[in-house]
This record gives structure tokens, sequence and C-alpha cells, in this order.
């Protein structure tokens, strides 16, 4: 489709069409005319420059109506198809505290782990909308849903242990996750919930941030990270002498509330998962893979093509010729 930024320049056209009109106007008064004793002074055969006398006169119309088309800015625009995606809209929430820094996968830690786990997800999942909240004694929502698994993946890997403060705030985490999945349009909305821990911070109690969930029909898988048992977590303190930083570790016991992620994932129709492995991710993939599709309509989009540069060319080339010509071939001559 063609249209112009600028339609009003076009008006500018009356202005041609009338200088055009007097013209025609002052020819039929004969306005400039001399008159002759006798047509047999005159040559019956008019030449080339008198038969075109008018021609720059021409050329100069059709220059200024170029230029004002070029001023209107005529502009193709090209309706791109709107991309249609079958899927469902996920929201990861990543436990963050202190506590996910435990080494029980060394040479790495939970939260590398889980981090690794995630972005393995995100690259799978090419028809889902993503979005992903850390949490720790508060929750933050880092990336809205999105198509988008560059952004998804880059936002992840910058995610830092400890960055939303040393607590554990699992209602909070899923209410956030919630807010952001409650004005979908989508059938199947599901929030993936890994933690390590018991909720021990914020002002919502996980289940009933999960019976709010289970009100909007989104399902909640939660997976528990961390082996069974004392774990190992580094503990860094600055020498008073020396100012190095020192590494040490000291030996945890787990504090992971199964019971309350299980009845959490039971209220909102999900499943739970102890991940000891990277093989509890890979049944959530599988499980998410059986829901039901949905159909997802990705933002419509245009492109614009610019098209003044042609009609000014033009504009430019017609107008220095008319006047080349007005002062060469038909030059006038004052009285």
């Amino acid at each position: 489709m063609t249209t112009f930024a600028s339609p009003l320049w076009l008006l500018g056209a009356l202005l041609i069409i009338a200088r055009i009109a007097l013209l025609i106007r002052d020819r039929r008064r004969h306005f400039g005319a001399f008159t002759v004793s006798s047509m047999s002074l005159v040559s019956p055969k008019l030449p080339f420059r008198a038969r075109f006398a008018g021609l720059p006169f021409v050329l100069e119309c059709a220059a200024a109506l170029l230029m004002i088309i070029a001023l209107a800015r005529p502009q193709r625009i090209v309706r791109l198809a709107s991309n249609e995606r079958y899927g469902v809209d996920i929201v990861v929430a990543l436990d963050a505290s202190g506590s996910m820094a435990a080494e029980d996968f060394r040479p790495r830690n939970r939260f590398a782990v889980a981090k690794d786990l995630i972005g393995d997800f995100i690259s799978r999942r090419q028809d889902d909308r993503i979005g992903i909240v850390t949490f720790g004694v508060r929750a933050a929502t880092r990336v809205p849903i999105t198509y988008d698994r560059d952004i998804a993946q880059a936002i992840l890997d910058k995610a830092q242990v400890g960055e939303n403060g040393d607590g554990t705030a699992i209602g909070h985490a899923i209410a956030t996750a919630v807010n952001r999945l409650r004005t979908s349009k989508t059938r199947s909305r599901i929030i993936i919930l890994v933690t390590d821990g018991v909720n021990n911070a914020g002002s919502i109690e996980p289940m009933t941030a999960a019976n709010l969930a289970s009100k909007y029909g989104i399902k909640i898988y939660t997976i528990g990270v961390g082996s069974r048992g004392a774990v190992p977590i580094p503990v860094k303190r600055q020498d008073p002498l020396t100012g190095e930083v020192i590494t040490s570790y000291q030996l945890i016991r787990a504090d992971l509330d199964e019971e309350t992620l299980s009845a959490i994932a039971q209220t909102t129709g999900g499943e739970y998962f102890r991940a000891t492995d990277a093989r509890a991710m890979s049944n959530i993939l599988n499980r998410i893979d059986s829901l039901e599709k949905t159909r997802l309509t990705a933002p419509k989009s245009e492109r614009i093509d610019e098209l003044y540069s042609g009609p000014l060319v033009a504009a430019l080339g017609v107008l220095a010729f008319a006047l080349l010509s007005g002062e060469t071939l038909w030059q006038k001559i004052s009285a």
C-alpha cells in the first residue's frame, strides 16, 4: 500500500494549476502578441524552437509538481504477516537466596546447576512465551513473558546468588509470577518454582499464593533442589590483618519443605519433583510437552519504505534541464 506521510503538501498542486490557467487566459487574450502588415512576412513553416517555445514552462511545472510529491513523502507500507505460534505461557521462579550457593553439585553450586537446567529448558521451548522471576527475601520480575529467548537467557546468565536478599519468600515469588500470568489469553499457564528451602520471608503465605494461582487456572510445578543430608556451603570472610578474602566451607543440613511444595503443586494441578540431578527438569519438560497447546499470535508488524528520493531527484533533473534550455535554445529576449 502506498500513502503519503505529509499529504497537505499536495495542496501545492493547486498553485501549479492556477499558474497554467493564467497562462491559458493570457494566450486567449493574445497578451504579448504583436501584429504584422502581411502574413507573407511570416514563414509558413514554424522552426523547431518556435513550435516548442512552451517547453521550458511545461518542464518547470513538472519539476514543481515532482517537488511537491517529494515534500508529501510518499511511502510504501508493507504489512508483514502475523507470526502465529502454538504453546503455553511459562514463568520460572528461581530461588536466589544464600543457601543456593551450597556446593552439593561440586564443582558447581545449586544456583549454577539450576541456571543451566533453566537455560536448557528455555532453548527447547521454541513455541512458548517465557518469563523469569528471582526471589530471596523479596521477589522481582527479571523477564516479563516474552518470545525472545535470547534476552531471557542473557538476563538469566547475569542472575546472582543473594541479589534479592538472604531469605526465601516462596509465597511472594508465586504471587509475583501469578501477577505476570493472570492477564494472559492462553488456556495453559504454568509456573515452575525452583527452590531449596522453606518459606521464611515475605508477607504472603505459600498456600495463599497457591490458592490465588488455582483461582486463575495456573498450574505450578515445584522443584526441590539439593541432595539429602548435610551439604557444604562456602563462607567468605576477610582476614583482619592482611585484608585477604578467605573462603572456607561449613556443613549445613538441607532445610527443604517438601510437604509445602507438594501441597502447592497438588492445589494447582501441577507436580512436585526433587531435583538431585538434571533428570527432574527433563521430567518437567516432558510433562509440559504433553499439555494442550494454545494458539498465540505474535504482534503484527509492518515495514515502511520511503519513496521521496525518486520524485526529488527527478524534480531536480527536470528543473535543471528547464533552466538550461530557457537560457540557451529558448532564451527569452526582453523588449
